[in-house]
């Protein structure tokens, strides 16, 4: 097996047909062409089968399920990856600790930013798994040219895209997927269809997919997790000679959507996505590009899908979001090596007003006329030196952020205490005191944010011997502090989806973090055994983390405690941090028809500034899998693993979680090369548990005391249909 001189990446991928049960191949390509980057010579790729010859590539470890709504929950397979679940359809990709805004997500190389403030639709929320072609995570330390903000790491999605045939003569073929679960009754419809003549193609296809509460093995109903999302786009394709260009239209409507683990529910979120792209040969030289933009209205509510029957106490936030975004790359093989340069980058605009539908008088604008924009242009280099692998990227970037004036209802009472918070040791403030202190102190503020920075990324992979290779990487990563961060000047949940209850304020002064990373690994491979160990570790500066609020804050702090019951409101600060751990992913191939594989994960974070642990950091876990297959079957046995997490956060108030075992079963059939059936059981043995990372109850009156950690998923049965044309 030959290793690139970059960090592996793991792929997950779906071909045509979107299978429970993934296979991993390893594959070269040393031509840079429209559907390989420089940064994607070699990778891992976890792959979705389609006919069942490809059963005979048998090194399975990695599921996905149509069933489930959420395309993050594919993370769960990789090696270091984790996710933050915050409700059914709002999984927060987490890897090796760290998670949201620093680590990298596009859809076909197009970075999507959500319009709520509280993460409720998060990037991979956007697509959908019938029309996803493959997902990479960057195993070590992220390439640059990835991504703007890789100090976390980088996952990519790549969509299906329109295939032309050269046939003159009008060709259809397509996809049509079913599937059920029993546990919450989802179900599942999708539809993808490919039409080409000649040197021009278009793909149209559609999904609805739709739950009912979840319940856990105890029996105990865990609401609202109930869904309704409906995806529906198409592609456009023109193939030249030497070159391809294409236009992509996506729209995502989620309704009635419950995320318990927030303090509000998804009422609607319409999203429009649309972009043109393509590739073509100058002077040997490979260029792509790509501009891309999104429109995204997202209202949520406190009131719809849980208990509130306090009247002056329903909220709803509206939230709108517009991007638009750009990327454009060269490459050219020199005797010297490869070199890739690349410009990137968004535009963002974010608006959040908060009202009460029983009171008209009851606004608080949130966030206003943020905008939020972000500029990369890097350059990276890769060789070959006997048998080592070199390749260095550099990335400068800018990051430039404001927001408008801000307003609340609350100002307008009348005063019946101090207007001025330095007399307070004469008189108690009263809310209107608090809240026209917080607006004129946001408002008076100069809010704009200019920041630039440069990351660099050094990566080197030796073969020493034919079974036997040495990858060793090291890079400084940096992250601009995001909206919420920098303008949140009222105490607030609107924190990108930590859900961890604590209300915050943002800081305009916060600094950019700053993380030195380091990452080894090696990989033995045979015919019949693989296995890939990674050790890491990575010091933060500046890290941005909720701490408390001091006397300078004495407002906020006050606000928090009237409005919210928050006795320990947070403040976004920087402080110190430091990562570290290990993963490992192998199989060992039995015979030609059992294999036993494996994924273990590891990491720990920790303050450097005090004795503290990171919030919201995966215990240590693992799946061990017995796989079997024959001509047209294949049959798993996955046993999901997570020992307890007692290094939790003080800061935030966290609590700790037990260690569980849970067993799941899946198989697939291909009944020829047109039906393949699918169909399992999770959580076979309907064990009660609770994952560290799946958030606590925020709702009242339901089946779980509110903050308490929310219950997995009991028994549930589901089963898939895949008929191609």
């Amino acid at each position: 097996m030959t290793f690139s001189i970059k960090p592996i990446a793991l792929a997950i991928s779906s071909t045509l047909l979107s299978s429970s049960l993934l296979s991993v191949s390893a594959f070269a390509n040393n031509v840079v062409d429209s559907n390989a980057n420089l940064d994607d010579i070699e990778v891992i790729t976890i792959t979705h089968q389609r006919h069942h010859l490809g059963i005979e590539n048998n090194e399975s470890y990695a599921q996905g399920k149509t069933t489930e709504p959420d395309l993050a929950n594919w993370l769960k397979s990789v090696p270091g990856a984790n996710v933050n679940s915050n409700g059914p359809v709002t999984g927060i990709a987490q890897y090796r600790g760290l998670y949201g805004d620093r680590i990298s997500t596009t859809l076909d190389g197009q970075a999507v930013i959500g319009a709520g403030p509280n993460a409720m639709d998060t990037p991979l929320s956007y697509s959908t798994p019938l029309i996803v072609e493959s997902m990479t995570v960057y195993r070590g330390i992220a390439p640059i040219s990835v991504g703007i903000n890789t100090l976390g790491g980088a996952i990519d999605v790549k969509m299906r895209k329109a295939e032309a045939y050269n046939n003159e003569k009008l060709t259809v073929n397509g996809d049509l997927q079913a599937g059920i679960r029993s546990n919450n009754e989802a179900q599942t419809l999708s539809s993808v269809v490919n039409l080409t003549q000649g040197n021009i193609a278009g793909l149209f296809y559609g999904n609805v997919q739709e739950g009912e509460n979840m319940e856990s093995g105890d029996g105990k109903s865990i609401s609202p997790t109930d869904f309704s999302k409906r995806q529906f786009g198409t592609d456009l394709r023109y193939f030249g000679a030497n070159s391809e260009t294409g236009f992509s239209y996506h729209y995502t409507d989620t309704q009635d959507s419950g995320t318990p683990a927030l303090p509000m529910d998804i009422e609607y979120i319409y999203s429009h996505r649309a972009s043109v792209d393509g590739n073509f040969t100058l002077a040997d030289w490979q260029a792509n590009w790509l501009l891309g933009y999104t429109d995204a209205d997202h209202g949520m509510t406190n009131f719809e899908k849980r208990l509130n029957n306090n009247s002056e106490k329903h909220r709803r936030n509206n939230a709108s979001g517009i991007t638009t975004n750009f990327k454009f790359t060269l490459g050219k093989a020199f005797t010297f090596g490869e070199l890739e340069f690349g410009l990137d980058g968004y535009l963002a605009k974010h608006d959040s007003v908060i009202t009460n539908p029983n009171n008209a008088m009851f606004a608080v604008v949130n966030f206003n006329d943020v905008e939020d924009d972000r500029f990369g242009l890097f350059a990276q280099w890769q060789q070959t030196f006997n048998k080592t692998k070199v390749q260095l990227g550099v990335r400068l970037k800018r990051a430039e952020l404001d927001a408008g004036q801000v307003s609340t209802s609350m100002a307008m009472m009348m005063p019946m205490g101090s207007e001025m918070m330095g007399n307070m040791n004469s008189t108690m403030p009263t809310m209107a005191d608090l809240a026209i202190d917080l607006r004129d102190n946001f408002n008076n503020s100069d809010h704009r944010v200019n920041d630039t920075n440069i990351d660099i990324a050094l990566s080197t992979e030796t073969q020493l011997s034919t079974d036997f290779s040495l990858y060793i990487g090291v890079g400084v990563k940096n992250r601009a502090p995001a909206y919420q961060e920098l303008y949140l000047w009222t105490p607030m949940e609107s924190t990108g989806g930590l859900a961890d209850g604590n209300t915050y304020v943002g800081d305009i002064d916060l600094a950019s973090e700053t993380a030195y990373q380091v990452d080894v690994g090696f990989t033995y491979q045979t015919e019949k055994v693989m296995i890939a160990p990674h050790l890491f570790y990575q010091n933060i500066d500046d890290y941005i983390q909720g701490t408390p609020l001091g006397m300078s804050d004495m407002s906020a702090k006050m606000m928090a405690q009237m409005m919210a019951s928050d006795n320990n409101p947070l403040k976004f600060s920087n402080v110190d941090a430091k990562l570290y751990g290990a993963d490992v992913n192998g199989y060992y191939a039995i015979n030609d028809q059992i294999q036993l594989s494996a994924v273990v994960s590891y990491v720990r974070g920790e303050r450097r500034d005090i004795n503290d642990n990171l919030y919201r950091i995966a215990p240590l876990n693992g799946q061990l899998s017995a796989n079997y297959f024959s001509d047209n079957w294949s049959v798993n046995m996955v046993l999901v693993m997570a020992a307890a997490q007692k290094d939790v956060s003080l800061t935030n108030e966290e609590q700790t979680s037990a260690g569980y075992g849970v067993l799941n079963m899946d198989a697939q059939y291909y009944v020829n090369n047109n039906l393949t059936l699918r169909f399992g059981v999770d959580n076979l043995l309907n064990k009660e548990y609770q994952n560290h990372l799946g958030g606590y109850n925020r709702v009242k009156g339901s089946d779980i005391t509110v903050m308490d950690r929310l219950p997995a998923q009991g028994t549930s049965a589901w089963a898939e249909m895949t008929y191609s044309f």
